[in-house]
């Protein structure tokens, strides 16, 4: 665990060697929001340059307790998430630690989630050879029926018409 990811040549290095994200922002200070979108892009284009694998990124305001300061609306903070790909979080470190703990194992789960994506291999690569498999056996093994229904029958340009 890193405190920030700075503008140093090590910056690269730090991100690549990090499994997933926490970006945190005040929501009573609009500067700290700003510098989100740059380096979740620095972040994605670090990460993504070197593997498939989607790189889990949790957004989190801060400081849900100074409502009354608050500079960032919570709308703001889940539009950027979700035009991020993102995850969003608002709570109050001062507050109690639950919601920390909440951001904290959910981005686990989620570096787990792609971790095992990246194993099962999803790319095009994979359903290239899925689709593969499937389809470039012969007619007559090509379903397993159930009992008692009979075999579907397989027509010519049929994923023409799915696509």
């Amino acid at each position: 665990m890193i405190d920030r990811v700075d503008e140093s040549s090590a910056r690269e290095k730090r991100v690549q060697w990090a499994d997933g994200f926490v970006l945190v922002y005040s929501i009573c200070d609009r500067a700290s929001f700003n510098v989100l979108r740059p380096k979740v892009q620095v972040i994605k284009a670090a990460k993504e340059a070197l593997s498939q694998e989607k790189v889990p990124i949790v957004i989190v305001g801060n400081k849900r307790d100074l409502h009354h300061r608050r500079a960032v609306s919570s709308e703001e903070g889940r539009l950027l998430a979700l035009s991020m790909d993102c995850e969003f979080y608002e709570v109050s470190a001062a507050e109690a630690y639950h919601g920390a703990l909440m951001v904290f194992q959910r981005l686990a789960e989620r570096i787990c989630e792609a971790k095992l994506a990246l194993k099962k291999g999803t790319g095009i690569r994979s359903i290239v050879k899925s689709m593969s498999a499937v389809f470039a056996r012969k007619r007559t093994d090509s379903y397993k029926c159930t009992p008692g229904l009979p075999p579907l029958p397989l027509r010519r340009g049929f994923l023409d018409q799915v696509i």
